[in-house]
């Protein structure tokens, strides 16, 4: 006789019901690896961009010198300039350190051409400051070999990406 199709039914409904557990099993666990995943990369990805940071600026100072400088009347005047050079990272430092007395001539000969007038106000002194950073990049860059993911240096232009990043005039004196 042919068997009546209800009576197999607690075996289909067992089966399906096996199915049904394995299948929300199979989906939990998917959604906890994509979560283990997302926070993995989430992690690295935030390692990542607290490890690019800037290098921490190291300062160079260069002792004050005293350079003579005509007025608008002919009249010797002098100015009395000290500077501390921020440098990038203790390498900077380094090769700015290495290059000083070629920064310090290149210091002296542009205050020498400048003008009392342009020393004492803000204005030039922010334009000399300019000078200088460049002046000082092109000093480095071109008395040491400069490293392979330095770009060639414009003279008179200030660079971001050469070791000297800013100038401070620690002292600044017209007599």
């Amino acid at each position: 006789m042919a068997a009546n199709p209800r009576d197999n039914a607690p075996a289909v409904r067992r089966r399906t019901r096996k199915t049904g557990r394995r299948l929300v099993l199979l989906v939990g666990l998917l959604a906890v690896a994509v979560a283990a995943g997302g926070g993995w990369y989430f992690w690295h990805a935030r390692k990542a961009v607290v490890s690019a940071r800037p290098t921490q600026p190291v300062y160079v100072a260069i002792k004050p010198f005293v350079v003579t400088v005509l007025d608008d009347s002919q009249a010797t005047r002098f100015v009395q300039v000290g500077v501390d050079l921020e440098v990038a990272g203790s390498d900077g430092a380094e090769r700015v350190r290495q290059v000083l007395p070629a920064i310090e001539d290149a210091i002296r000969l542009e205050i020498l051409q400048s003008k009392v007038g342009e020393v004492t106000s803000p204005q030039g002194v922010e334009r000399l400051r300019k000078v200088l950073i460049a002046h000082a990049n092109d000093a480095v860059a071109t008395v040491l070999d400069p490293p392979s993911d330095a770009h060639k240096l414009k003279p008179g232009q200030p660079s971001a990406r050469g070791p000297v990043r800013n100038l401070y005039f620690t002292e600044l004196v017209v007599e």
